[in-house]
């Protein structure tokens, strides 16, 4: 029998249970892969991705990050690496420094670095955001109509039509359909049939639908958005990073604004929004570096007890 501590970390908000929940478990080395994949799968705590941290490969890492969902291991997870550099700074296993901490991860798919932003204030160091690299994208004009998409969604073509812009499909690893829409109510109220919407993007190849409005409900934040992928199994995502990068590239392509840092919001629930920071630099109209990122906080810290056929909450 091991005992192990299972954090929850919200990511993408400063409020706990908030933003895009991650599952961080550090110190795991020993555990069998079956045990990783029985945690990710049992714990019930409303966690799509998990992190399990053990000791670094290669030098100036701080960890080496393997990532489970309920079903599988997975090569990467953007908003758990943030999740898992937020609970080691608040572990005390990264010393922060006033200004900018480099934190490199050894995944998968190889090093990933990441910049925490620190403040100095009267009781210490204080983390303003963390901030990952992320790959540029391609864009191609969907062959999909207005009509179609907005038939699937339950809202009207002319929602869709009247913004001016178009629906897009951007290439980063899967395909991203951008659908903008007039208002942030539409979105809100919005009840897509996902069987549809997952045979709809089949045909055209379509992975993932990213739903935005430049309606926002906070005047700081440049986009509302809501996330849905039922070809890869997810029905609703809280909180995309590498969707909002994508749309930070299509608005600065499109003359939406000229802005190197824009915060998106998404989510369902008002209350609850997520915060994706894009910070974006580019040189005669092109994109030439990426940052997603933001703020995190943990909200349940709990300790399991994996025993060799059952996960015991302790």
């Amino acid at each position: 029998m091991r005992e192990i501590i299972v954090k929850c970390v919200d990511t993408f908000t400063s409020k706990s249970f908030a933003g895009n929940p991650a599952g961080i478990i550090d110190n795991a080395a020993g555990l069998a892969d079956e045990a990783m994949q029985r945690v990710a799968a049992e714990m019930m705590l409303n966690i799509v991705e998990y992190a399990f941290l053990f000791p670094a490969d290669t030098k100036g890492a701080v960890r080496r990050a393997r990532y489970f969902t309920p079903q599988r291991e997975i090569d990467l997870s953007g908003h758990v690496t943030i999740a898992a550099c937020h609970s080691l700074i608040e572990d005390g296993a990264v010393a922060l420094e006033e200004g900018i901490t480099k934190v490199v991860f050894d995944t998968a798919m190889g090093s990933v670095p990441l910049e925490v932003h620190a403040r100095r204030t009267s009781s210490g160091l204080a983390v303003e955001k963390i901030m990952m690299n992320q790959a540029l994208h391609g864009f191609r004009y969907a062959d999909i109509t207005a009509a179609e998409i907005a038939s699937v969604l339950g809202i009207p073509a002319r929602e869709i039509a009247g913004t001016g812009l178009p629906l897009m499909i951007a290439s980063q690893a899967l395909d991203w359909l951008i659908v903008p829409v007039k208002s942030k109510e539409t979105i809100l109220d919005m009840h897509p049939d996902l069987i549809k919407l997952a045979r709809l993007n089949r045909r055209h190849g379509v992975m993932t639908n990213h739903v935005f409005t430049l309606d926002t409900f906070d005047s700081n934040a440049i986009a509302y958005a809501r996330h849905f992928g039922p070809v890869i199994g997810i029905w609703e995502d809280p909180a995309t990073a590498v969707a909002a990068g994508v749309l930070g590239t299509y608005l600065l392509q499109h003359g939406v604004t000229t802005a190197g840092s824009m915060l998106m919001q998404q989510g369902k629930e008002t209350d609850s929004l997520a915060e994706v920071l894009v910070e974006i630099e580019s040189r005669d109209g092109a994109v030439t570096a990426m940052r997603v990122g933001g703020k995190a906080t943990t909200s349940i810290t709990q300790a399991v007890r994996v025993e060799s056929d059952a996960i015991v909450v302790a």
